[in-house]
């Protein structure tokens, strides 16, 4: 089994998830049981209002996220490996998030996510944010998978 993160194992230059993105967030995932498990913490910057993390900056640790719980999903059942060439990704089609209390812009976010259902065309998942065990954030969302050109 891999230990690597699963954006480690491709060259990708995506804002959220990308390595190879020196101005994205680089998010990290990986397996932890059923569920997709990143901890990330966020930059100064990435502030909003007065020492609180900006919203459009969870929703995109959220999609970045949501999008990995997929692929990792569809690659466990297809038994296949993440890595270089990737013959599909998956896009966001639909997101809905409940803001459930502040993130301080210096915590550490836990994002939890589950694939609640896939199959060949789309995938479900359900992602939660917790700061210090408090669920701070929830989303549910829905993606399509799409090829990607060799």
């Amino acid at each position: 089994m891999h230990s690597q993160p699963f954006q480690d194992r491709v060259d990708w230059h995506c804002y959220g998830c990308g390595r190879l993105n020196d101005h994205g967030l680089q998010i990290k995932s990986h397996w932890d049981g059923d569920d997709v498990v990143c901890r990330w913490q966020a930059k100064p910057f990435h502030v909003g209002l007065p020492g609180r993390l900006q919203g459009g900056v969870i929703a995109t640790a959220i999609i970045c996220h949501a999008l990995w719980a997929a692929t990792a999903t569809a690659c466990r059942n297809e038994g296949t490996e993440i890595g270089e060439p990737m013959g599909f990704a998956y896009s966001t089609t639909s997101l809905q998030l409940e803001f459930l209390a502040p993130v301080p812009v210096n915590g550490l976010m836990t994002l939890r996510a589950r694939v609640t259902a896939i199959d060949e065309d789309t995938a479900t998942v359900s992602c939660s944010v917790f700061v210090d065990d408090r669920e701070t954030t929830r989303a549910h969302s829905e993606h399509r998978r799409i090829s990607l050109p060799s």
